[in-house]
């Protein structure tokens, strides 16, 4: 299990099968506009997130496990000059329940507290994507509140979770 960044050539039709497959699951907590509708679009969206990694904007990355792809985590929003980004994720149906997600995770934020040197890390999540939330709070994420109606998502309005991570806790962790 690791995470490593795309190839948008090689990985996009592989990756657009995979949330094919778990589109039904996803569709409830993604937007519109990180759902690929074709291979195409997925590679378009790939080589975004691979500028946006060259910029330092983010750190985009995929999650494989068994030299397959099973899912995606991400820094975006990152800002060097505050020591802050936002951290986004998502896994494959059959990936879920299995310790996979933490592990990548803690890859990330690996590399964000200890090779970025961010100082706060920050992910928002629906109250009702009860496996996102746990995943936050294993990691030792604090909830800091609830924004209510703040995502408009599949024909209505979600509250928020707000979770964040700082560095000296995610060192007191290790």
């Amino acid at each position: 299990m690791g995470i490593r960044e795309a190839d948008p050539a090689r990985d996009a039709p592989a990756l657009f099968a995979l949330m094919a497959s778990s589109r039904p699951t996803l569709a409830q907590w993604l937007s519109s506009t990180v759902r690929p509708q074709s291979a195409a679009d997925m590679a378009a969206l790939l080589l975004a997130q691979a500028r946006s990694n060259q910029e330092g904007r983010a750190a985009h990355r995929l999650i494989e496990v068994d030299s397959e792809v099973a899912g995606v985590c991400s820094l975006h929003g990152i800002n060097l000059a505050h020591g802050y980004a936002r951290l986004g994720y998502w896994l494959a149906d059959h990936h879920v329940g299995k310790g996979t997600m933490g592990l990548a995770l803690w890859l990330l934020l690996a590399y964000a507290f200890d090779e970025l040197g961010l100082h706060r890390l920050e992910l928002g999540c629906a109250p009702e994507n009860l496996r996102s939330c746990r995943v936050a709070e294993r990691l030792g994420f604090k909830l800091e509140g609830e924004l209510r109606d703040a995502q408009f998502l599949n024909g209505r309005f979600w509250n928020m979770r707000c979770y964040g991570l700082l560095a000296d806790e995610w060192k007191n962790r290790t």
